[in-house]
């Protein structure tokens, strides 16, 4: 039997998938380690908020708040309504699958510190599984699985590297989308060799940025299951990445308006709430 970690960023963009993944793996994970985004060098909340709309305008800043901040209110709102009214709930945290399948936890804004370190080495890892994570992960992390560590990332890798994939997908990418699932042996961001790929095709203005965000995340799903139960087979076939990609950090405000430009919105309140309600 395998022993994973999986790391990831908590928030609507990537939640199905990722609580689909711990439900279909439960039985591999030895550890799940998920971002503490407000207590660590981005500073707090009020802080990224007023760095995000002085860089990015409010569109930008309002589609960060559905994703990290609203996602979690509707969670807890809902959780009550259930207790309430004695509804099947929809919506969980990771924190609460985890503890449903007894998986060990870990909230941090360090990914690297010497505690995570030390944890990770006692878990006696096969593999580290990366599925929408923040962070930076270093060597002495990227030696610990016997395996190896794979990243899921939201794009057609070479194209479109970095953050926010997705977004840049829509107009720096001619609007293809898709998953890439590559392994990273060094610092280098989004560069490793390319194990599975697969496309999803987008009509323009169909959806928001943020439902595409959980639709190619959604996408990845079957393929990185399918590499973990076939890692070896995977991984003789992998296939470096070609020169002429591209690399995205934070948008500016004239990135915002080259995607809407494009068709796109940001957010669908209506496509948001209505996710909840299904």
């Amino acid at each position: 039997m395998q022993r994973i970690a999986l790391f990831n960023i908590e928030c609507y963009s990537s939640s199905e998938a990722i609580i689909s993944f711990i439900e279909e793996h439960h039985d591999k994970l030895a550890v799940v380690v998920t971002t503490d985004r407000y207590s660590g060098k981005h500073g707090n909340l009020l802080k990224q908020i007023i760095t995000n709309y002085r860089r990015s305008g409010f569109d930008f800043v309002i589609y960060l708040t559905c994703n990290f901040i609203f996602y979690f209110w509707l969670i807890y709102l809902f959780r009550l309504v259930s207790f309430i009214t004695i509804r099947k709930r929809k919506k969980f945290t990771i924190s609460e699958i985890c503890h449903k399948y007894r998986i060990q936890h870990i909230k941090i804004s360090n990914v690297n510190s010497e505690d995570i370190v030390t944890e990770l080495k006692q878990a006696n890892l096969d593999l580290i599984v990366i599925y929408f994570f923040d962070q930076i992960i270093r060597e002495q992390i990227i030696k610990i699985p016997k395996k190896g560590v794979i990243n899921v990332h939201a794009a057609l890798l070479p194209k479109c590297k970095g953050l926010f994939p997705v977004f840049y997908s829509a107009f720096k990418n001619d609007s293809k989308f898709g998953i890439t699932v590559h392994e990273i042996v060094d610092t280098s961001i989004d560069s490793g060799a390319i194990l599975g790929q697969e496309k999803l095709e987008v009509e323009n203005a169909e959806y928001s940025i943020l439902s595409l965000d959980k639709l190619v995340n959604n996408k990845g799903l079957k393929l990185v299951s399918d590499i973990i139960n076939n890692f070896d087979e995977y991984h003789l076939k992998q296939t470096p990445q070609t020169l002429g990609g591209s690399y995205f950090s934070f948008p500016t405000r004239t990135d915002v308006k080259n995607v809407q430009s494009k068709g796109f919105s940001l957010i669908s309140f209506k496509e948001f709430i209505s996710d909840f309600l299904d």
